[in-house]
């Protein structure tokens, strides 16, 4: 039997992995404990150990980073180390959210810890660098996506990103489970949409447009690594979109 732990097992993605995992892994036992407020108090066993850890538990607004930077440093990468040094003594395969950002991780105080986390990583680990996440419920409420849904978001950007289903990143987390990749590796797409064609296909296209800094103008994944997994993207956003409109 399989032992999972799943850390942030009660956010966006945490939730909807760790339901997945349940459903897809029925004989394993798969463990789940939240952030911030207990993971540093995890009783890691002393000899029937994880065969998984899987850390998903980090702040990840990257706009809060800039106003705020040593709280995430805290959380992500500090509270991160026990969790690195458990999976690096006892070879517990460790799969941990990185992000596109670590692309470039020089534009913003929210890359640079996931940069850093991919240097505090042990041997026997990946670093998901997660894109775009999205979903139709369940998302947070600073999320673009959440965001033009409920017509709370102020301006639009020219930025183009590439948006990646939850049920997908579930997907590509099951492919790795029992792989022996190790390193960082893009969980997106392998495809780009701009953000004023979503807001278009949104019928949110009358936002003003304005200039942000601190974000590149484009990310897209590069999907080589997991389509050799087997994986490949079962949900593109825009075309989900207009099923709904037809629903």
């Amino acid at each position: 039997m399989m032992r999972v732990l799943v850390t942030g097992h009660k956010g966006f993605i945490g939730s909807y992995v760790f339901d997945f995992l349940r459903s897809k892994f029925e004989d394993s036992l798969i463990e789940g404990v939240d952030f911030p407020d207990d993971i540093m108090d995890i009783n890691f066993p002393n000899d029937d150990h994880y065969d998984v850890v899987i850390h998903l538990a980090a702040f990840a607004a990257l706009r809060d980073s800039i106003e705020n930077p040593n709280k995430f440093w805290e959380n992500n990468v500090q509270k991160s180390q026990p969790i690195f040094d458990y999976c690096r003594e006892n070879n517990v395969r460790l799969l941990y959210a990185s992000s596109a950002g670590a692309h470039v991780w020089w534009m913003n105080p929210y890359s640079m810890t996931k940069k850093v986390n991919e240097v505090q990583a042990p041997p026997n680990s990946v670093g998901m660098r997660f894109f775009n996440v999205w979903a139709e419920e369940n998302s947070r409420e600073d999320m673009l996506y959440r965001m033009l849904v409920d017509n709370t978001a102020k301006y639009l950007t020219t930025h183009k990103r590439d948006w990646i289903h939850v049920h997908d990143v579930a997907e590509a987390i099951c492919r790795l489970i029992p792989s022996t990749f190790t390193g960082p590796i893009d969980i997106g797409t392998g495809q780009e949409t701009s953000v004023l064609d979503l807001a278009k296909a949104l019928g949110r296209d009358s936002l003003p447009v304005k200039d942000v800094l601190n974000e590149p103008d484009s990310l897209c994944a590069n999907t080589t690594e997991l389509r050799n997994l087997g994986w490949h993207p079962t949900i593109n956003i825009l075309e989900r979109i207009k099923e709904y409109e037809h629903t």
